[in-house]
């Protein structure tokens, strides 16, 4: 199967990307330490479910927060503090009840979007408080939040 990807340069798929991902987007995507997430031992990546929040001024950073299905018990409580629930009630593409990680945003390239997979989308009464609570997590600055429109 062709993929759109492979049909269009680089640009193109910049703006289709641009002008296609919205705030609330939910996607699969695959995530290494350099966008936040540290892998299982022995995998250099993870996939995780990404909710757009932002994008910075050129449109090629996306920052979200992820999903988890449990709480990870071995991080630091200032990050288990900002673990928001997520009912698989409200959103057909969650198995099981989740956590928003509203600790700290993180960050994934507009690259990379020809294999995210779109999963859905988050209402906007959940993408305001998604955001709300993580402007006030003390593990995120101002100004990190800046970069992405927040």
């Amino acid at each position: 199967m062709t993929k759109l990807s492979d049909l269009l340069d680089e640009d193109s798929m910049k703006d289709i990307t641009r002008n296609t991902i919205k705030v609330g987007n939910v996607f699969r995507i695959e995530m290494n330490q350099k966008n936040g997430i540290i892998p299982k031992k022995g995998d250099i990546s993870r996939h995780k479910f990404f909710i757009v929040l932002g994008f910075d001024s050129d449109g090629n950073i996306y920052g979200g927060v992820i999903i988890n299905s449990n709480i990870n018990q071995h991080v630091p409580q200032s990050v288990r503090d900002w673990q928001m629930p997520i009912k698989c009630s409200k959103y057909s593409f969650l198995e099981y009840d989740s956590f928003v990680d509203c600790s700290k945003l993180k960050s994934a390239s507009a690259d990379k979007f020809s294999t995210w997979k779109y999963l859905g989308f988050i209402e906007l009464e959940d993408v305001e408080l998604i955001i709300g609570t993580i402007k006030e997590s003390p593990n995120e600055t101002p100004e990190h939040l800046a970069v992405f429109g927040l």
